[in-house]
């Protein structure tokens, strides 16, 4: 059996197949804390294998697949609820990624998610409070990822500024080092790349200043081992990443580089690293840094284990009704009718993700950001708006399905998007379109006049609903939405019919 979020010594466990390496921590619950029992890393360097056409190669994808076969064996004893499995920066960009997450799901064990570079950055937040405890002040946190780095600011466990810039060791080591030669040429070419990147943000990070900088990143710890190696003491400087730059570009190949405190494996990307802190440090005015513990597994570690009972996605779409100005009680009308009719067929899907409920919830709850940019298309509109904004707790994956069905809730149905989909998601995504559209259209009144017990029940290839005798008579206006609703699902694809039932008819397969 499963054990729950309070359960003494439930097992839990984050998965981060990162650009350059993959993790897993393992954890258990001891005294309502979080103790570190594992942890596994393998340098898989997915992001060097994305191809001229951005797909992962095959040798690439075989490499992290084994990785991912040695993890699940660490998996069996965890429960599926207390595991979270995340992709960043190469699985955000590589084309055609959808196999490679089902191939990957499969042999872990546990479904892969992609995460947002937002997303990526908040957790990383998350994780140093985990590990270290808040800062009594202001902290700036920077990562740098293989593919990409994030910067995060903020006081004590709220961060305030986050972002995620495209640049990162592996992809700034193969972009201008390609040939492995280190030249002050390329030194600057690199150099003001990171510093393009990073122009937009620098004048929202320097007005909010901090009281100390960490470094989370393999790259920000090899670099700080380095320096103190070399004996320029614990803390990375701008005048230690001048000396660095001075050594390397001296040393003028990166098969040559031997330095003390840097690792073999390390080697390869350590330049990238190097570059992108140093233009980190110019850009933002940073004085001295120090390497942090934790990141991002430590920051799902900590949301897996949900301290305090807290719901970071149920936060995002409170700030989201509060942005858009979204009608709370037609939302929750909506959001209830829709859940009570996934409840009622759950049943007849015995294998679809647990989590399908909850993103339909906050799909009927976020159906109407869109009228917050004008009422014709708000259904297109609300689809852009959470395609392409920041919902903090979501996957990327999360994020598509919900703006989908926002999307799909209203007018002729768009079942095209739902290719974009994992597998998991888009064997369901219809039907829970199908659902999202009868609670908008039964509650199309806005007031809270009740939904008749009606019956579904499911068909191949569709679903046919059963309304209390006499109810559609009285609601000649339901009626007729009804009859469009049929003729746009059909070209769908989905053959949606409906009667009044016989008050002596025997129940159907689900009542909502």
């Amino acid at each position: 059996m499963a054990a729950n979020h309070g359960s003494e010594h439930a097992s839990y466990a984050a998965i981060d197949l990162g650009s350059n390496s993959f993790h897993l921590i393992l954890a258990r619950r001891s005294q309502g804390q979080l103790q570190i029992v594992d942890r596994l890393r393998d340098m898989v360097r997915l992001g060097a294998g994305l191809t001229d056409s951005g797909r992962l190669s095959e040798a690439t994808q075989l490499r992290a697949l084994e990785a991912l076969r040695r993890f699940g064996e660490r998996l069996r004893e965890v429960p599926p609820a207390h595991i979270r499995a995340v992709g960043t920066y190469t699985l955000r960009q590589a084309h055609g990624r959808g196999h490679f997450l089902q191939r990957a799901g499969a042999v872990l064990g546990h479904p892969v998610e992609v995460i947002s570079g937002q997303e990526e950055a908040r957790l990383i937040y998350r994780g140093v409070n985990f590990a270290q405890g808040p800062a009594a002040g202001r902290r700036l946190i920077i990562d740098i990822g293989g593919g990409s780095t994030e910067f995060a600011l903020g006081e004590r466990a709220i961060p305030q500024v986050l972002e995620s810039l495209d640049m990162g060791c592996v992809t700034y080591s193969r972009r201008f080092f390609d040939t492995g030669k280190i030249s002050r040429r390329r030194w600057k070419a690199a150099k003001i790349a990171a510093e393009l990147e990073l122009q937009p943000v620098r004048q929202r990070y320097r007005e909010h200043g901090w009281d100390e900088a960490l470094g989370t990143s393999g790259s920000v710890r090899a670099i700080a081992g380095v320096l103190e190696a070399l004996g320029q003491g614990s803390a990375i400087t701008a005048a230690g990443l001048q000396s660095l730059e001075q050594r390397l570009i001296e040393i003028g190949q990166i098969e040559r580089i031997e330095l003390p405190g840097l690792s073999a494996e390390r080697q390869a990307v350590f330049v990238g690293g190097v570059v992108i802190l140093q233009a980190a440090f110019e850009q933002l005015g940073i004085e001295t840094m120090t390497p942090g513990e934790g990141a991002l597994r430590e920051g799902l570690l900590d949301e897996l284990m949900m301290v305090g009972g807290e719901d970071v996605r149920q936060r995002t779409v409170e700030a989201w009704f509060e942005r858009y100005h979204v009608d709370r009680a037609q939302a929750e009308r909506v959001a209830t009718t829709a859940l009570r009719c996934f409840e009622a067929l759950r049943p007849q899907h015995p294998q679809a993700p647990p989590e399908l409920g909850e993103m339909l919830r906050h799909a009927a709850e976020l159906h109407e950001v869109g009228l917050a940019v004008a009422h014709s298309g708000y259904h297109r509109h609300g689809h852009y708006l959470l395609t392409h904004g920041d919902l903090a707790g979501f996957s990327r994956e999360n994020q598509l399905l919900i703006a989908a069905l926002v999307r799909n809730h209203r007018r002729r149905p768009a079942p095209e998007l739902f290719s974009e989909l994992p597998d998991f998601y888009r064997d369901h995504a219809m039907l829970l379109a199908v659902l999202l559209r009868l609670a908008v259209l039964l509650h199309r009144s806005r007031v809270s006049d009740g939904v008749p017990a009606m019956m579904l029940e499911p068909r191949p290839g569709g679903l046919k609903l059963h309304f209390p005798a006499g109810w559609l008579d009285q609601r000649p206006l339901i009626e007729a939405d009804l009859a469009q609703e049929a003729q746009w699902l059909k070209t769908a694809g989905f053959k949606l019919k409906y009667r009044e039932r016989d008050t002596a008819a025997p129940a159907h397969a689900g009542a909502a």
